[in-house]
């Protein structure tokens, strides 16, 4: 895809601000005689590929989102990168012998305009998430308590019923559906964390719209939002544990080249950034590169409905589906398209999920596509989907496959395109969307393949799995199967941790024999930094990067 002298010129005039903006500070003043240095305040500086498209606490779902999110709010708990969960809002909780009941005691702690944070704006959250007319994708995570999914589904219209209650200011009482042991790690997601009830209302649409459309009671607060350009945070003043924030000031700007984020970093314009595939290997012999499995896992989604009938009549053929997990070439994409030392997935779920006493990976062991292509198979599964639809060769129309408009998209489309060419004689015609398009388009069904990635909110394969069910948030495939919504139901209740895990093990192999997705990689990314940066956390679930515990000294 050629991109437009005009396109072009924009670019250079938008890096060549970029850079005026992020360049060398005016030296401070010196001090008078006699009076000490006043400090540098500590800046940090970054890029994001795109502009988050909501920061609304029980809207938002994209990856930008939930970074900012963790570093402008704050739920019961943070997770440390190691897995641990220590206090956030609540300094102490008790869970009841059963596993039923969670009783959360609050710290004393402000929103960024002084009031006090309560119980109540934990409980207001909660069933703003699960109230149908908030629409939002996330309410799932509310479905683990009890009356949830009746109260999000309209089988119940009494939200009193749901089992969340602020017993006074500073308790809560969360009653669960049944005992789930990530709960309390759950608690420490985007869509659980507190809103203020009169702010979001004297808001109404407008609310998280903007920098001061927004209340905070994290880390940090929103300065400053220039859309598709860039964020400004400050360190939040009023937060409980504003003595542990070293960072005084981030500047996230917003770049989709990442040879451009380079150009900036090696200017001196960024603190630390991911590296292009054509840089690692330079970086990483000069011992300046760094590694992280960041927990995103890649794969084609498909609308099996496609945008028109002609095209849903392949899409939501389980065989035509396979046919293209066969045509993939994983390890030779991984290894000459992204050079970042990612995994080919031969499987859905992450590798490095926990399983009942080790990882559900090595509990279960899976290889259901191979690594390198199988033409022969990828013929073999085309030929059975074109037997069963009637139809030949030569009928197959070219099917659209949706991207973000971004320079490693754009060369890792082509590169699938001529996969699927090669080893499967089906024809992909790209389209390249802005992030925020993509997901507009995705969630309106309006695609007939996508690449699209998801990663972990808690360290259980649960996360992965359950995006598929009827109804589901995410699951904006119109794949609908009650076979598969009954597996995972069944795990979501189920006592016994062996036969709970045997169950998702059932589970993720029939979706990848029937359902509307073609694992292709797990994400390992390339990054350095300079010197002086230090406490920045890589995390492969929830917030990357992490830097509300990061150092700075130049």
């Amino acid at each position: 895809m050629k991109r437009s002298l005009t396109l072009v010129l924009v670019m250079m005039l938008v890096l060549s601000l970029a850079l005026t903006a992020c360049g060398p500070k005016a030296p401070a003043e010196p001090a008078e005689p006699g009076e000490p240095a006043a400090a540098e305040p500590k800046l940090l500086r970054f890029t994001i590929g795109a502009e988050p498209p909501a920061l609304d606490q029980q809207i938002a779902t994209d990856t930008y989102a939930i970074m900012l999110g963790n570093h402008l709010y704050e739920g019961l708990v943070r997770v440390a990168d190691n897995g641990k969960v220590t206090p956030g809002m609540a300094e102490k909780w008790e869970i009841s012998e059963d596993g039923l009941t969670y009783t959360f005691h609050l710290r004393d702690a402000k929103w960024s305009d002084g009031k006090p944070v309560t119980a109540n704006d934990f409980e207001y959250a909660i069933k703003r998430l699960l109230n149908p007319a908030t629409a939002s994708e996330y309410a799932f995570q509310g479905y683990y308590i009890l009356n949830g999914e009746e109260y999000n589904t309209g089988k119940i219209t009494d939200p009193s019923q749901i089992g969340i209650k602020a017993l006074d200011e500073k308790t809560l009482e969360i009653k669960l559906k049944v005992p789930t042991g990530y709960f309390l790690a759950l608690t420490n997601f985007i869509s659980l964390f507190p809103v203020r009830q009169d702010f979001v209302e004297a808001q109404g649409t407008a609310y998280a719209a903007e920098a001061d459309k927004i209340l905070y009671n994290g880390p940090y607060i929103l300065k400053e939002w220039k859309h598709e350009e860039g964020l400004v945070l400050e360190k939040n003043p009023e937060y409980w544990n504003k003595d542990a924030v070293k960072i005084d000031k981030v500047e996230i700007a917003i770049v989709t080249d990442s040879n451009t984020a380079m150009s900036m970093y090696e200017a001196g314009d960024l603190d630390f950034v991911a590296l292009p595939k054509d840089r690692v290997e330079e970086f990483d012999k000069a011992g300046k590169a760094n590694f992280y499995y960041d927990g995103a896992e890649f794969y084609f989604q498909f609308n099996v409905k496609g945008r028109n009938k002609e095209v849903g009549k392949l899409t939501g053929n389980a065989n035509f589906r396979k046919a293209f997990g066969y045509a993939i070439d994983r390890q030779g994409y991984v290894d000459a398209v992204l050079k970042n030392g990612s995994d080919a997935a031969t499987r859905y779920v992450l590798p490095l999920l926990a399983g009942a006493n080790d990882l559900f990976a090595k509990e279960y062991p899976l290889e259901f596509y191979p690594k390198n292509a199988d033409p022969a198979k990828a013929k073999e599964y085309l030929d059975k989907a074109l037997a069963e639809l009637n139809m030949t060769v030569d009928q197959i129309p070219a099917i659209e496959f949706l991207t973000d408009d971004s320079d490693s998209a754009r060369i890792s489309a082509e590169a699938i395109q001529d996969m699927l060419a090669k080893n499967a004689g089906i024809k992909l015609d790209i389209k390249q969307v802005p992030f925020k398009q993509r997901l507009e388009l995705m969630n309106k069904k309006d695609y007939d393949l996508v690449f699209a990635g998801w990663g972990p909110d808690y360290d259980d394969p649960m996360t992965y799995l359950d995006l598929w069910v009827i109804g589901g948030g995410h699951n904006n495939t119109n794949w609908e199967d009650k076979t598969y919504t009954d597996l995972i139901n069944f795990c979501k209740s189920a006592p016994d941790v062996k036969e709970r895990a045997d169950k998702m093990f059932e589970a993720e192999k029939y979706l990848l024999e029937n359902g509307p997705i073609v694992p292709v990689y797990f994400r390992r990314r390339a990054w350095t930094h300079v010197d002086g940066l230090t406490g920045l956390i890589r995390n492969f679930i929830g917030s990357d990067p992490d830097f509300v515990f990061a150092d700075i000294t130049r």
